[in-house]
């Protein structure tokens, strides 16, 4: 299995950003102030990552996130650039990437990259449905994220969408044609955030006033999992579900209401073995009380769900008198076999 990336990121909250969108306090995500980060700082930022000792280290990426990078001044992107550029020089880091919004990227913007090993460039789509946008104040459009995938493709670059489940105006409806419109322009990677209610957001004060209510925790499980079955099946890569439990979101308060869960990419991942097994059991010819379920070793943990969550639907649903999970590394990962126990 090819090792995922070693990220190294560099957080730059709602700099280069025109103005704050209503759900958008990037310092209480990230845990990092707002403000210019120096070149020494970028450069103390990474030697720090690269010392840290790891298992199974991928190839190690500089990553610019939190904030518009392209809507940087040219001159200080350059130089953040030009400091990652330098480890990479230096045989220690193969690679850039930076996130940014779908109206900043241009022709000129990308052809200055020429001088730089940028890898990936994530576009912050948030929502394909321009009603949304508009709600959301993204001041941007479907058609912008359109075109920004068409250029950064042009120019060889991989890509990636981030998306926002959940935002003001969201409908089932709209959530899944953003999800097949996002899988048509065919990214290499997908993040899939469903909206959260943040502190000393414009979002809070929709929600206290009744304005605005979020998805609940088991709905955004389960249109994140239908997004996710949308985008495996075009073989697009969904790195992440729900927002990274730092410890800055982890303080009390700081989420004020919504999906946030810290291992919700792990309830996801949950309902998806449920309905696989569900869907196994219920085709077997001579159902028994005495079941075994086999899956690739790091898939046990999904298949038992959270505190074995799972187990228990199962047994409760098909009154099992055993069931027992298995792992088998001979099974390729997210798959699974029932066998009857003797």
């Amino acid at each position: 299995m090819k090792s995922r990336p070693f990220i190294i990121p560099i957080f730059i909250p709602n700099m280069g950003c025109p103005h704050r969108c209503v759900f958008c306090n990037q310092t209480s995500i990230t845990g990092y102030r707002s403000g210019r980060i120096s070149s020494e700082q970028v450069r103390e930022r990474i030697s720090a990552f690269l010392n840290l000792k790891t298992k199974h280290r991928g190839a190690r990426e500089v990553a610019f996130y939190g904030g518009n990078f392209f809507g940087l001044p040219a001159s200080y992107r350059e130089s953040l650039l030009d400091e990652a550029q330098r480890f990479v020089k230096q045989g220690l880091v193969e690679g850039i990437r930076f996130s940014t919004r779908p109206d900043t990227v241009t022709h000129d913007a990308l052809e200055a990259l020429n001088a730089y090993t940028v890898c990936v460039v994530e576009v912050g789509a948030q929502s394909m449905n321009d009603t949304v946008l508009s709600l959301s104040r993204r001041d941007h459009t479907a058609e912008d994220t359109t075109r920004a995938i068409r250029l950064l493709k042009e120019h060889g670059l991989k890509t990636g969408i981030q998306i926002m489940p959940g935002l003001p105006g969201d409908t089932i409806e709209s959530i899944l044609e953003t999800g097949r419109t996002v899988a048509e322009l065919n990214p290499n990677l997908v993040r899939i955030y469903p909206t959260v209610v943040v502190k000393n957001t414009v979002l809070e004060d929709w929600y206290r006033s009744g304005r605005f209510r979020p998805l609940s925790l088991a709905d955004a499980v389960e249109m994140t999992k239908s997004l996710y079955h949308l985008f495996d099946a075009q073989a697009i890569s969904v790195i992440r579900m729900g927002l990274q439990a730092t410890a800055s979101l982890s303080e009390p308060g700081v989420v004020v209401a919504g999906p946030f869960h810290p291992a919700f990419g792990h309830l996801v991942h949950s309902a998806i073995f449920l309905d696989r097994a569900v869907r196994e059991l219920e085709m077997q010819d001579r159902p028994s009380k005495r079941v075994a379920l086999h899956v690739h070793p790091h898939d046990v943990p999904k298949l038992r769900g959270l505190r074995s969550n799972n187990i228990n639907k199962l047994i409760q649903r098909y009154h099992l008198e055993e069931l027992q999970v298995l792992p088998d590394p001979a099974l390729p990962e997210n798959a699974l076999r029932v066998t009857t126990l003797s």
